[in-house]
């Protein structure tokens, strides 16, 4: 009976782990400044900051890229232009890559105070990490 009950509980753990998101607000993002804490464990060099319609990330090899995001509180199958800029709230950022292409990435946790924010890549496979922590930096450094 033991054994029962702690595999439910396990199980149960488990599953409040994997979906356990937060809502953000547009504005929470619109202004800040981002640097992911490392990938493929190494230090990242480039950083990243939100204004109220685009994703705006800086390389160190002086390269900037533009692109519109949205909040949603689903996984959208497509992403829609309309929203951008639009959608003040949600559990999921939507960011276009290309005509063919978007990221939605579940925001796992955010704490604007402590600087820190877990995305997980919900929709596509990537060549990428597949889920990333971002500390919040006061300025960008590129």
């Amino acid at each position: 009976m033991k054994k029962v009950l702690l595999t439910i509980c396990a199980f149960f753990a488990c599953a409040y782990t994997a979906i356990a998101q937060v809502t953000v607000s547009r504005l929470e993002l619109a202004g800040t400044k981002w640097q992911p804490a490392e990938v493929y464990g190494r230090p990242e060099s480039s950083d990243c900051e939100f204004t109220k319609d685009a994703f705006i990330i800086h390389s160190d090899m002086g390269i900037t890229i533009r692109r519109p995001f949205y909040l949603s509180n689903t996984i959208p199958a497509k992403f829609d232009f309309r929203k951008v800029g639009v959608s003040t709230k949600g559990r999921y950022f939507n960011e276009y890559l290309d005509e063919n292409h978007f990221c939605c990435w579940a925001i796992m946790s955010f704490d604007k105070s402590k600087g820190k924010m877990d995305l997980e890549l919900k929709n596509v496979e990537f060549i990428g990490p597949s889920t990333i922590t971002y500390i919040r930096i006061d300025k960008a450094k590129y």
